[in-house]
């Protein structure tokens, strides 16, 4: 069973939680039996990626890249989550595919030199497709 997520915010240097927060971690908790041992993992989030990074991904990105391997944009971008975000089949022990990107953060799916779009524009720099930069908004 996947744990729940419960958010908050620091304000003023300290932790601020919603009251309905609190509660649904403490019935959280209630489920486990006594002496039971558990930890609580806390990172730093980050919103989910932008339109505007998904425009650009499929419109510009996919769109050269299933040019240059001439076939269809939808199977450039399953060829792109295969080598550059691959996951464990969970129909298919074993199995690997690509994994879905609709849920990676601005940081995981573009903002980060290591990001999904990053490595997949730099490795067909590396082999002879110029992607350009998305343009800038002002």
């Amino acid at each position: 069973m996947k744990a729940p997520i419960f958010e908050a915010d620091k304000v003023d240097g300290k932790i601020k939680w919603q009251p309905q927060t609190i509660k649904a971690l403490n019935r959280w908790v209630s489920t486990f039996k006594d002496g039971t041992h558990f930890e609580i993992k806390i990172s730093q989030w980050h919103k989910v990626r932008t339109d505007d990074q998904r425009e650009y991904y499929f419109a510009v990105v996919i769109r050269l890249i299933a040019k240059r391997l001439k076939c269809s944009e939808e199977d450039a971008h399953e060829e792109m989550k295969l080598e550059f975000n691959p996951v464990q089949s969970k129909l298919h022990p074993g199995r690997i595919i690509g994994g879905s990107t609709k849920k990676m953060n601005t940081i995981e799916f573009f903002s980060d030199e290591n990001s999904y779009v990053e490595r997949i524009c730099r490795y067909w720099a590396e082999n002879g497709l110029y992607i350009p930069p998305p343009e800038k908004k002002e």
